[in-house]
């Protein structure tokens, strides 16, 4: 934690700060009033009844602003920043943010990073930055899956950009942490907001090999409206953004749409026409989206000089029974019964042969008590 006098800072600097401050008191969005008055520091420069006026604001809004110090709340709030360790981050500070993050719609005033942010930016600029979006509730398949792609998006030198939600944007900082790698989260919440509450050891450890980022001021509380506006963020950041499981509704698919506003390619990774969870994958693959079945494909469709060999294949497939049976579940995902009957082998036997496959995460099992060869295996 980091103590000490705040630093001098920009005057736009200042301006952002304070309009991510405003933010937060009127629980908005400013970006449309900020296109409205010409940039964010003219926003900021407004007096309570200009502000009023743009902003829209009824009474009791107004009120609010007009008995709201803004000097003294933007003293008190770099002061805080500068005790909790929290960086913030704007194309006037140094280092700034990637300037692809400017070719956004809307892009953030500010951000505020929790973390080794001087790395992480020098990283953003050096290395291929890829987007790993999904489902909140995966199949079991498509979580591997995610969490395979992150480590071995890492292990080829990415950085792996995601949302912090549950399902597969965990699964893909996981996989990232476990090879190693780089990872950026990007919050819908200002980050004294632990949300959501079963990523909090996960948090911890991105902000300790990476950098959780929001553009919320830090109290900011989360509301539904503000992880699509995060969205544009990941998409953002990123060179490239790959949907892993995505159902039609699914918000994925906006950040999917962000980045091809911004000319980065999307990638998907196909599904069963029967699954849910694939509607929004096979319908971006039908709209021209690139095919993802692994790594190589995600780098392939994305140039950049970063880019690592592929490191030696590891953990090879046991010989016997054990391969056999992996040989058949990278035909089809099966039941144990199916396998047996495949094989011409004792359930006993299959059962232990899968056991000693899912101990060293060559398979895995999913929905209705199928076995699946995992993607790292199969590579």
């Amino acid at each position: 934690m980091s103590t000490g006098p705040a630093p001098a800072w920009s005057p736009v600097a200042e301006a952002r700060l304070g309009l991510a401050l405003v933010a937060d008191l009127l629980g908005r969005d400013l970006q449309r009033a900020a296109r409205a008055a010409g940039s964010p520091a003219a926003l900021w420069s407004c007096d309570v009844a200009a502000l009023t006026a743009l902003l829209r604001l009824d009474e009791e809004a107004a009120g609010r602003l007009r008995s709201w110090d803004r000097r003294a709340a933007v003293d008190v709030a770099r002061a805080r920043l500068v005790a909790e360790g929290i960086a913030l981050v704007t194309t006037e500070t140094s280092p700034a943010p990637p300037a692809r993050l400017g070719s956004i719609f809307d892009p953030p005033f500010a951000l505020f990073a929790e973390g080794d942010w001087v790395t992480t930016a020098a990283r953003l600029e050096e290395a291929p930055a890829v987007a790993v979006v999904g489902a909140r509730r995966p199949t079991a398949a498509g979580r591997a899956f995610a969490r395979d792609l992150g480590a071995a998006l890492a292990e080829r030198g990415a950085v792996v950009v995601s949302g912090l939600a549950l399902g597969v944007d965990a699964a893909a900082h996981e996989g990232a942490l476990e090879a190693g790698g780089w990872t950026v989260a990007v919050l819908g919440a200002g980050l004294a907001h632990g949300y959501p509450r079963a990523n909090a050891a996960l948090r911890r450890r991105i902000a300790a090999a990476g950098c959780v980022l929001s553009e919320y001021w830090v109290d900011t509380p989360p509301a539904p409206w503000r992880f699509p506006a995060r969205n544009r963020i990941v998409a953002g950041l990123a060179h490239e953004v790959v949907v892993v499981e995505a159902g039609a509704r699914s918000g994925a698919l906006i950040t999917a749409d962000f980045a091809l506003e911004a000319g980065r390619p999307v990638l998907a990774v196909p599904g069963s026409p029967w699954s849910p969870t694939a509607e929004g994958c096979n319908a971006l693959i039908r709209a021209g989206a690139g095919v993802c079945c692994g790594v190589d494909d995600v780098v392939a469709e994305l140039a950049h000089p970063g880019w690592r060999e592929a490191p030696a294949a590891a953990g090879n497939v046991p010989d016997g029974l054990p391969g056999e049976v992996y040989g058949h579940l990278r035909e089809a995902p099966r039941r144990l019964d199916e396998l047996a009957g495949v094989t011409g082998r004792e359930t006993a036997a299959v059962s232990a042969a899968l056991a000693l496959l899912e101990m060293e995460g060559h398979v895995l099992r999913g929905e209705g008590q199928r076995y699946w060869a995992t993607p790292r295996a199969a590579r």
